[in-house]
């Protein structure tokens, strides 16, 4: 598995490299705090990580597209309080090789907006209830997810990124008791929030 997620960023490596002087290209890495929502917990306890690499494509002085590819890290958590009462714990992990396409859009020279969706593969995940590995509802091995972010410009070659990812499809094959109905169906959806930082290793050159 890991091989493969390794093979996927050598590919847009070597896409980065034959294209360099027509894009603004670059990694990136951050820290993920998610929670699922209609697995009756509620949340943001979820902890992981995001790296990947994106290229970036001027269409005007304001707008550009943005295409990445990255490795994500979703999920839910929830410890037990036994003060009050709670004594349940359980936890979802998954890990999604995910590309998202964005448009984004300069507000000042140093802020911008950037919207669009992102389409994803699950490559692992793991469930867990009492401390104990379950299998329950098979997770979706396809993801469909809408993010919506700001973007600072730290200097020429830093920028400080955060984003909200939430799933378009539920992430599970079939709908369960206790669902959540939203996108006009039942089902579970991931909502993470995502804190990165980018670093741009190659200017396009000026139009």
């Amino acid at each position: 598995m890991k091989f493969k997620i390794a093979f996927l960023f050598l590919f847009l490596s070597m896409c980065l490299s034959s294209n360099a002087q027509y894009f603004n290209a670059g990694v990136k890495a951050g820290i993920v705090a998610s929670q699922v929502d209609g697995d009756t917990y509620s949340g943001f306890d979820k902890l992981g990580f995001n790296l990947g690499l994106f290229v970036n494509y001027q269409l005007s002085h304001r707008t550009s597209m943005q295409l990445e590819m990255e490795y994500i890290q979703k999920g839910s958590k929830h410890n037990p309080n036994y003060e009050k009462g709670d004594f349940d714990q359980y936890k979802i992990s998954l890990g999604y090789a995910q590309i998202p396409l964005l448009l984004k859009y300069k507000l000042t020279p140093d802020f911008s907006l950037e919207l669009g969706p992102a389409f994803g593969v699950l490559f692992s995940n793991y469930e867990e209830r009492d401390n104990w590995e379950i299998e329950s509802n098979p997770f979706r091995k396809f993801a469909l997810s809408w993010l919506t972010g700001l973007n600072y410009q730290i200097s020429n070659k830093w920028n400080a990124n955060f984003r909200m990812d939430y799933s378009l499809l539920g992430i599970r094959e079939k709908a369960a008791p206790g669902d959540r109905y939203i996108w006009f169906h039942y089902g579970q959806f991931n909502n993470s929030l995502v804190l990165s930082l980018q670093y741009i290793i190659n200017h396009a050159k000026d139009k």
